[in-house]
């Protein structure tokens, strides 16, 4: 955003865009408190509802996270995985291992008439496509091809994503974006000749079905801002979601 844009917004719509910078640019990191509103406002030239405001919609957003009597701190940064990971069957107790994370590129294309309609964007609307290789003790088990509107993320970096912890981490550290998931839908697929190759799948393995799933999710305004398809090899392990 350019300085003379930034100007023509509201004071507190300022405000708020300068604290995102300052998060996105790790000032601040997940849980710290932020200083008081009283201090803020010092420091920014604002007053204190004005700063209260642009904290009330950090807070809405979900960059922010308040406590009753103590403040208010940067929400952590969310998995790719969200509620879900891979345990060992029936072991719904257990303690997931880490994914360990390869980014494996970033890319352009143009959205089929189905993805369009899902993220509400025109037919043909650029996209940006993020490919990631999950492994499990440096085996392959996931493989995520994602889908973001690139005019919403328009200077979205490689560098970022090789980075950092997530696609979701880049958009909330770096957009000041925060998604949460809509929907998601599963279903056993044989896997295409290229991801079975990403995923080592050869052999006996090779006629085994993959868990196919397609995950839509938005911003908190309720915007459609990301499409997932990720395959996960569940012959050892068992692709489990968490409920509270």
């Amino acid at each position: 955003m350019t300085v003379n844009a930034l100007k023509r917004q509201p004071l507190y719509a300022q405000v708020k865009q300068v604290l995102r910078q300052r998060m996105a640019e790790g000032e601040w990191r997940a849980h710290d408190a932020l200083p008081s509103e009283w201090d803020l406002a010092g420091e920014l030239g604002a007053s204190q509802g004005t700063v209260r405001k642009a904290l009330t919609e950090l807070v809405a957003d979900g960059l922010l996270y308040r406590e009753q009597g103590r403040g208010t701190f940067v929400a952590p940064v969310p998995s790719d995985w969200g509620e879900s990971s891979l345990l060992t069957p029936g072991l719904f107790q257990e303690q997931p291992d880490e994914l360990a994370r390869e980014f494996l590129g970033l890319s352009r294309l143009n959205a089929s008439e189905d993805i369009a309609a899902a993220l509400k964007l025109r037919r043909l609307a650029p996209l940006w496509r993020v490919r990631l290789l999950w492994r499990w003790h440096a085996a392959p088990v996931a493989l995520d091809d994602v889908l973001l509107p690139a005019e919403t993320f328009d200077t979205l970096d490689a560098r970022w994503l090789r980075s950092s912890e997530g696609v979701h981490a880049t958009l909330q550290q770096r957009f000041g974006v925060r998604l949460k998931v809509v929907c998601e839908q599963f279903r056993a697929e044989m896997l295409p000749r290229e991801e079975a190759s990403l995923l080592g799948v050869t052999g006996m393995v090779a006629d085994v079905p993959a868990l196919c799933l397609l995950r839509l999710s938005a911003g908190m305004d309720g915007q459609p801002l990301e499409w997932r398809q990720r395959y996960c090899l569940t012959h050892q392990l068992a692709y489990t979601v968490k409920h509270d």
